[in-house]
């Protein structure tokens, strides 16, 4: 229909929501209840002037009703927009060609306003269509199902949700309460599931829980069968094995809904060893991908049979790669490892599932490519002997402190929150000062338990302020900072 939809998170503050009307003059929204308030106190305001239609997929409310048409909005359902359609025989569209814009996706940045993405047809269908191809995925095909967990609005559900349609996938969605996607799982038994680091490493969290609080002999069963199997993956690729799966790893498998064939990670990097130790507790595909919102999902995803830590596979068929270097990082293009050429940079694309824009931003759009077309990512690559692209830093991400030294904020964020204790996790740093600060929202579940087990009365934030708990969760977080080879200084 060449309609272009632009995805509004539900977590957006009225600043955010009220640049994105002002930018795109968005006049129709379709939601749910709990935002129709939000959205009309902002237009009583007279900040949001193109909103003319709130399409709610929930039974409507009188107040709601009452409050749309005080303040010019018609409130409508979606079933009756549904209905409206099929009874209007003279409605027309514009023809939908590659470069009709699908969407605006905008970007949450690190600093000033958020950055409207622009994606036409072209972009999804390149993508889309050029990791069908590959091969890579050959779990998406008919009669197979895929459940749905990242938000709709992020591009990477988008393109894998896209990857599902081509292969005529049955599509379940979980129905928000992240503690009960277990009961998602075995509703729908999916056979492909996509996610963050984050969500697999709660996972596996889970699982090394559930194996330490058993018995000596039972727990060092366990360990031997995932250690053996590890260890048959790396030597010849092999997934399943003839005993360790149906006598003793069945039940991991089983609480997936038993059908799981593939796991795809993105998003943010993931740790290789929870990813290999995933992959055979649950005999399955683990891939991970690397893309940014500018590339309309994936510009490149790791092999099944490429073992490299933190490989990310070649380009994907539609884009082409390259490293620039960055000499005040120590990174070049002529760099070896063992007297192997591994080139090292920022990493650079070019590709039609890149976008072209950002939406009425001229200066920002310039940033993004430089004067031969190039896409620079910001993220610091290196390209190993098979061709592959490995992340190992990043440019925007980095802070100097006082002494002159170089810090990756995001590496440290995404190495501390495999800490079972952090829910989320936000470090911050000044230039003018010698020292990082972070501020933890500790994991309710962790937390009460533990308050349970060392009789400590409260609610959860009464808990939080216990000089014990605290002083808990710095020890973990220093026993893991020396697993990941960082220095706290507490």
């Amino acid at each position: 229909m060449s309609i272009t939809n632009v995805p509004l998170y539900d977590t957006l503050g009225e600043e955010s929501i009220c640049w994105t009307f002002e930018q795109t003059k968005l006049s129709t929204i379709f939601l749910s209840n709990e935002g129709i308030s939000i959205l009309l106190e902002i237009k009583k305001k007279g900040l949001i002037d193109s909103l003319t239609t709130l399409v709610t997929f929930d039974e409507i409310k009188n107040e709601d009703k009452e409050l749309a048409k005080k303040n010019g909005v018609k409130l409508m359902h979606y079933d009756d927009v549904v209905k409206a359609g099929k009874e209007e025989s003279d409605m027309k569209f514009k023809p939908c060609c590659g470069e009709s814009i699908l969407t605006i996706c905008y970007t949450s940045g690190t600093t000033g306003k958020a950055k409207g993405v622009v994606l036409t047809q072209k972009n999804f269908r390149d993508n889309a269509v050029a990791s069908m191809r590959s091969g890579i995925f050959h779990e998406y095909k008919m009669g197979y199902s895929f459940l749905s967990y990242l938000p709709l609005a992020h591009v990477f559900e988008r393109i894998v949700l896209y990857d599902a349609i081509i292969g005529v996938m049955k599509m379940g969605f979980y129905h928000g309460v992240i503690p009960e996607l277990k009961d998602d799982i075995q509703a729908l038994h999916p056979d492909v599931f996509t996610g963050v680091p984050r969500i697999y490493c709660r996972f596996y969290e889970k699982i090394m829980e559930t194996i330490n609080n058993l018995g000596r002999v039972k727990r060092k069963l366990i360990n031997t069968a995932i250690s053996s199997k590890v260890s048959n993956y790396k030597k010849n690729g092999t997934l399943t094995h003839w005993l360790y799966d149906k006598a003793i790893l069945s039940r991991i498998r089983d609480s997936f809904g038993g059908n799981i064939k593939m796991f795809v990670s993105g998003a943010a990097p993931m740790d290789p060893n929870i990813m290999e130790k995933l992959r055979v507790m649950y005999s399955c595909r683990f891939l991970q991908g690397y893309g940014q919102t500018e590339s309309a999902g994936a510009l490149s995803i790791a092999y099944d049979n490429d073992t490299y830590p933190g490989s990310l596979g070649p380009p994907m068929a539609c884009c082409i790669a390259k490293v620039v270097d960055v000499p005040e990082m120590g990174y070049l293009s002529t760099d070896e490892i063992d007297g192997v050429l591994t080139p090292r940079g920022e990493l650079c694309f070019k590709g039609s599932n890149l976008t072209k824009e950002y939406f009425k931003n001229p200066e920002q759009t310039e940033k993004l490519y430089d004067k031969d077309g190039w896409m620079h990512t910001g993220d610091i690559g290196m390209i190993n002997s098979s061709g592959c692209i490995v992340i190992i830093d990043r440019i925007k991400n980095m802070l100097k402190l006082q002494q002159g030294e170089y810090v990756a904020l995001e590496k440290l964020e995404n190495d501390l929150m495999n800490s079972n204790w952090i829910s989320q996790l936000f470090v911050h740093g000044d230039s003018y000062q010698t020292y990082l600060v972070g501020i933890i929202v500790p994991l309710n579940n962790t937390v009460m338990k533990w308050a349970k087990e060392n009789n400590v009365k409260g609610e959860f934030k009464e808990v939080c302020k216990s000089e014990e708990l605290n002083e808990a969760i710095l020890n973990d977080l220093d026993k893991l900072a020396q697993e990941k080879k960082v220095s706290i200084l507490i």
